[in-house]
Formats: C-alpha cells, structure tokens, sequence
C-alpha cells in the first residue's frame, strides 16, 4: 500500500510541474496609454489554454480607446496552428466591466449614478511567440459587446494588446 501511495504521490508531483503557466503585462496599453493590464494564462494541453485578464484604465480622457476604468476578461483560447515558435489561435472571452457615464449639466445636478457595469461577450483572435527559455510575446485582437446596460455603457468593448511575459 506504501509503495501505491508513493507512486501516486510522485505521479501528482510530475503532473503539477509538467503544467505550464504564463504571467503577462500588456505592453501596448503602458505605453501608449495610462493603463494596466495583467493576464494570467494555464496551457490546458496542446491545442488549448484559458486565463484571466485584470486591466485598470489611470487615463481621464481616453474616449478613443476605452471608456472603461476596469475590466476583468477570462478568455478561453483554442489554438489553431503552429509555425515554428509561434502559436495562432482564436478567442472567446467575457469581460465584466465598469465604466463611467458621460452625464450632461442637467444630469449632473440630479443624483444619477455617474459608473455603470456592464457585461460583454466577444470573439478575437491573435498569435503568440515563445522563446526556448520561455519568454513570449503575444499579440490579440477581438471585441465585444455589452450585454446588459448598452443604454448607458458602451456597446462594443474592445480587446487589443501586446503582452510580454514568462512562461513557466
């Protein structure tokens, strides 16, 4: 009974280590604009992964890109081919988002709540690049649409960036 316990003890450990993970911060968005946005991203097997994307939007007035001030975005990747390192796949993803409402003068003066929240779903595709030592590149795009409070949300939600990260 020792020696099953010990193998299959062994077998989880080998398991555990043999998943891959990465860690992301999307460069794109730093750069060109006051925003954060960190992905975390579990390598399911060979032709899939999921993560999850935390993003903070520090611009006051960036109309131009995003409205939202936060968004958390659990994607779903299936990957499509392979040339050399680089991986291209398609995206599903949801985004919980929370934003603020553009009020008029007249509205200010009232109490309306001046946020909103709202939830997307949407469809993007993209391509990573791996280093044999595990650092990556990744390069997406997709949108999607609010679902719930398109009235006083934004109705399409973008979803782009250039990430660089580690895998491990």
């Amino acid at each position: 009974m020792k020696k099953i316990t010990i193998l299959l003890l062994l077998a989880v450990t080998f398991t555990v280590n043999a998943q891959k993970n990465e860690l992301k911060l999307d460069v794109f968005d730093i750069l060109a604009l006051k925003t954060l946005d960190v992905s975390f991203e579990h390598i399911l097997n060979s032709e899939s992964s999921a993560g999850i994307s935390v993003f903070f939007n520090f611009e006051d007035k960036a109309d131009f890109r995003y409205r939202e001030s936060f968004m958390l975005t659990p994607y779903y990747r299936q990957h499509l081919f392979d040339r050399g390192n680089i991986n291209f796949f398609g995206e599903f993803f949801g985004a919980l988002n929370k934003g603020d409402i553009k009020l008029s003068e007249e509205d200010k003066l009232t109490d309306k709540d001046d946020s909103y929240m709202d939830f997307a779903f949407g469809l993007g595709f993209g391509g990573k690049y791996v280093s044999d030592n595990g650092f990556l590149i990744d390069f997406h795009a997709g949108i999607g649409r609010n679902l719930f409070n398109s009235s006083v949300s934004r109705e399409i939600v973008p979803r782009v960036g250039i990430s660089v990260g580690k895998q491990f």
